[in-house]
């Protein structure tokens, strides 16, 4: 006679069997180490840099975390208990966004979300698959949806990046119509990429940025270019104002290295701009982090953010020609 609560927690054969291949348990071995250890690796400059792979590199939580959950279901100690191999995966996957700071990574919460996705794949394959439940495929068939709906930006992300790169040291002067892919907010500022009669040299395309309260920090940033500025002296951009409370308003222009980016640290200049069109120049000699614990490095930039700092009311702000100077 078995007692009924031990009886739940007795191993079980996966109701989806394990290719024959993967019997073999060094082999199983080998494919969770190469699922699990991509979680716990510094990416290398190349990959983190490149236009084409680095708007992927978020979607490869949902591949690797699947592979994690189907792998915990057919051998280990929670074989063929799927809502048990579900609860550990999803436990994993929180763990991993803890400690990733340790190993160089960024604990992020879509990162986490996407892990749920992969989870969430292999849970419903296993219920339409396994237990020839419905819910399943409708479980899988939303989630595997959602990927491809999280990437429709990916074509213009791109080629904004490639483009980006060709004109550098020209890093945006609004004028291709694909800006608006790398360009975002900072909190909730509305962006409009527009043309006017009067810009710094004329008709021209610029960005024009609507922000204020109750946001400390409303702006744009941009992160998608060339990322070595070391042969260049000063970044200059053109900036005007066309609504605000007063003649001029106080403005911020914040740079990042890689490693700033990720400490939330940066390179600070404050400026005021009103209402005619002038250029901002911040020098990249000799700049130093606003918090003075050690100088900007210029041959590894990662972010460029102009923002209000704490706006009192709402102001409506235009930008164009950022570029480098040697």
């Amino acid at each position: 006679m078995r007692w009924p609560r031990l009886a739940r927690w007795e191993r079980r054969s996966p109701a989806l069997a394990m290719p024959r291949l993967l019997r073999r348990r060094w082999l199983w071995t080998m494919v969770m180490a190469l699922a699990t250890v991509p979680f716990f690796v510094k990416v290398p400059l190349v990959l983190r840099r490149h236009p084409a792979i680095a708007p992927l590199g978020d979607q490869f939580h949902v591949v690797l975390m699947a592979a994690v959950t189907i792998l915990l279901y057919w051998r280990g100690p929670l074989r063929g208990r799927l809502w048990f191999v579900t609860l550990a995966a999803v436990t994993t996957g929180a763990m991993i966004e803890f400690v990733q700071p340790f190993f160089g990574r960024s604990a992020l919460l879509k990162d986490f979300l996407l892990d749920l996705v992969g989870i969430g794949i292999v849970t419903g394959l296993v219920l339409w698959k396994g237990h020839r439940r419905r819910s399943g495929l409708a479980l899988m068939t939303v989630l595997l949806l959602s990927v491809p709906a999280q990437l429709y930006y990916l074509p213009g992300v791109i080629a904004a990046s490639y483009e980006s790169r060709r004109s550098f040291p020209l890093i945006a002067d609004f004028e291709s119509g694909r800006e608006h892919w790398i360009w975002t907010s900072n909190f909730k500022t509305r962006l409009l990429f527009t043309r006017v009669p009067d810009g710094p040299d004329g008709p021209t395309g610029v960005l024009r940025v609507t922000a204020g309260p109750p946001d400390h920090w409303p702006g744009v940033k941009v992160r998608r270019f060339s990322h070595d500025w070391s042969q260049y002296r000063a970044l200059e951009f053109d900036v005007r104002v066309v609504i605000a409370p007063g003649d001029s308003v106080p403005m911020s222009l914040r740079v990042d290295d890689f490693a700033g980016t990720r400490e939330n640290r940066g390179a600070r200049l404050g400026f005021f701009a009103d209402r005619r069109w002038r250029t901002v120049r911040f020098e990249l000699n000799g700049a130093w982090l606003a918090d003075g614990t050690r100088p900007l490095d210029t041959s590894d930039l990662e972010l460029i953010l102009v923002y209000l700092p704490r706006p009192q009311a709402p102001v409506i702000f235009e930008l164009d020609n950022f570029r480098l100077r040697q």
